[in-house]
Parts: C-alpha cells; sequence; structure tokens
C-alpha cells in the first residue's frame, strides 16, 4: 500500500488556460502532473486525460523451414504388387 504523499505521474491535455504550479500551461499543452492534480484538472474540466497507446510488440519471428528435396522415386521404394492367383 503507497503512503498518503506518494504520487503517479498522469499524463494530460489541457483545453483551457490553468495556472499549474504557478507556471500559465496553454490550452493545447501536454502536461505531466501528479496523480491528484490530473485528476483536479480533469474534474474542473481544464483537462483530459491522454491516453497513450501501448508499443506493438514484435510479431513473432517465422520458422524457416528448410526446402525438402523433392525424393526421386526407385525401385525400391514401389510398392510390390502380389503376384496374381490362378483363378
Amino acid at each position: 500500500m503507497g503512503s498518503a504523499t506518494e504520487h503517479k505521474p498522469m499524463k494530460v491535455k489541457i483545453i483551457r488556460g490553468v495556472m499549474v504550479a504557478g507556471v500559465l500551461k496553454s490550452p493545447g499543452s501536454t502536461i505531466e502532473v501528479a496523480k491528484n492534480v490530473g485528476e483536479l484538472l480533469i474534474s474542473s474540466n481544464k483537462a483530459e486525460l491522454v491516453v497513450e497507446a501501448a508499443p506493438k510488440k514484435a510479431a513473432p519471428a517465422a520458422k524457416k523451414v528448410a526446402a525438402a528435396t523433392p525424393k526421386v522415386a526407385t525401385s525400391k521404394d514401389k510398392p510390390s504388387t502380389p503376384p496374381k492367383e490362378a483363378a
């Protein structure tokens, strides 16, 4: 469990001019603030949460399949046919 003073960062996009930590932030700017400050800005309609897309994982490398060499049929490979029985 985290302490009461622990602040996780949060990215927000400013949608209305606002002072953050004594500095004027213009609409359209994206800033990183403590979670509690970000939630305050969002709840007062001064900012919106920035949702970053998760980085795509690289596709697994395709397994290399050894090129199969064509098998040449020999007389040993051919099934022997049983001799025909006299009727």
